[in-house]
């Protein structure tokens, strides 16, 4: 009789466990965003550039925008930092002084996040840039 007693409670024990375990896991960030990437298309040399991406955060948790980098000092950036759950957020690229850009224009940032399972990623900007 003993050990079915200690049988009972392993299983007991290994269930609470289990469902502590999968309810940590729900209780986290989920960053989705419509496009990584912005296209501006044909634009005039010396137009400024500003682009708003929309974060959501479809988790149970603040989502958390730990840092957004542009690869090129001609990128500002500003953001959201934190997100609650079921809101929206951005993070604003923009490029103020396109003057001497011809052609085809590529600028990213990489951008830190809490969402597990999006910690890093990178956004991009791209446009055409003609005569004036």
């Amino acid at each position: 009789m003993k050990m079915k007693h200690v049988f009972l409670f392993l299983i007991f024990a290994v269930a609470i466990v289990f469902t502590s375990a999968n309810g940590a896991n729900s209780a986290r960030p989920k960053l989705t965003m419509a496009s990584f990437e912005h296209l501006f298309g044909k634009i005039k040399a010396g137009t400024p550039l500003n682009h708003t991406f929309k974060i959501t955060n479809e988790g149970k948790a603040a989502l958390e925008i730990k840092s957004v980098t542009p690869a090129c000092g001609c990128t500002a950036s500003s953001y959201d930092k934190t997100i609650a759950p079921g809101q929206t957020g951005g993070i604003t690229l923009a490029i103020e002084h396109t003057e001497s850009y011809r052609g085809e224009m590529i600028k990213t940032a990489d951008v830190t996040s809490n969402d597990p399972d999006l910690p890093r990623f990178t956004l991009t900007l791209k446009a055409v840039f003609t005569e004036k």
